[in-house]
């Protein structure tokens, strides 16, 4: 229970680190680069940044309360160097559709997974950051034809997840009351400033950040209680099958205060053979915003070598 309180928080905390999300309906295009896919009763927001003369392609992931938003910076640097890159709004964030009790919830990794194969028939190197890398390492689990390599940034493995949220996915009354609570964090500026602080280790780029463009998607109604229903649909990290497949990049930054060291110890020795885990030093948890220059090095030079 007490491991359990403490990711709680962190998610908590984390639930004000997204973008722009959630327009009028999903027909009305975010960005101009954006697209929708329907499956089942689900509508997921993704956009692509093609590059001029691809030498691969990669499915990029986001955060727990966060969107394709948090990988311009990182994005933009693989782009120019010949990445085809494709961002996904997970459901319940960005412009994907929130669930509800009623939704006929299907797993994240299906629904990535079905993206993906309608997108192209060839592996997909599969990046995810923090949430966003528990959902990817579980596609690799159950699809490892459709993935090349997976690119992890300040995530670890899954472990329980699932079920120690049962309690509150079930309860009508927590669900009702959490929900609103999280949306009403979310729409408070020096919340949003402060939580951007720990989260980024970086006071000058927390205290230039876009934060309406935080705020605006806790508007929304149903954002945060669709976020609660996300925890129960999260896929336990089988350390075995991770071991068997391709060559892994772990990237964390030192300064992450929402990844345990623990969780990050479990996935680190689960690591097949050729991976590279790597140290930013003086990264936060979104180190892939403020550090995105360092991180697309280190990216591209492991790409190179498992091209």
């Amino acid at each position: 229970m007490k491991r359990f309180l403490s990711f709680l928080l962190c998610a908590v905390m984390l639930l004000s680190l997204c973008a722009p999300v959630w327009a009028a309906a999903p027909q009305e295009l975010p960005y101009a680069d954006s697209a929708f896919f329907d499956y089942g009763e689900y509508t997921l927001h993704y956009r692509v940044k093609a590059a001029a003369a691809p030498k691969g392609q990669i499915m990029m992931l986001h955060g727990f309360a966060q969107s394709t938003y948090e990988w311009e910076n990182l994005s933009a640097r693989l782009v120019e160097n010949g990445y085809t890159c494709v961002l996904v709004d997970l459901p319940d964030f960005g412009f994907s559709s929130r669930e509800t009790k009623e939704t006929d919830k299907l797993p994240r990794e299906e629904l990535i997974h079905a993206l993906m194969v309608s997108l192209s028939a060839d592996p997909w190197y599969l990046a995810g950051h923090s949430m966003g890398g528990y959902v990817a390492l579980a596609v690799a689990q159950q699809y490892p034809e459709s993935v090349k390599n997976l690119l992890l940034y300040g995530t670890a493995g899954n472990d329980g997840v699932p079920s120690q949220t049962a309690g509150i996915t079930s309860n009508d009354f927590l669900a009702s009351v959490m929900g609103p609570f999280m949306e009403l964090m979310g729409r408070n500026p020096l919340i949003v400033r402060l939580l951007l602080m720990a989260a980024l280790q970086d006071m000058d780029y927390a205290m230039h950040y876009d934060v309406e463009a935080i705020i605006a998607p806790f508007r929304v109604k149903g954002t945060g209680t669709g976020a609660i229903y996300n925890f129960s649909l999260l896929t336990d990290t089988d350390y075995e099958a991770v071991s068997r497949l391709n060559p892994i990049l772990f990237m964390n930054g030192d300064k992450d205060r929402v990844i345990t060291d623990a969780a990050r110890a479990n996935l680190r020795a689960a690591l097949p053979e050729g991976s590279v885990d790597y140290v930013v030093k003086g990264g936060g948890h979104m180190f892939t915003e403020n550090m995105a220059a360092e991180a697309a090095e280190v990216t591209l030079a492991f790409l190179a070598e498992n091209g």
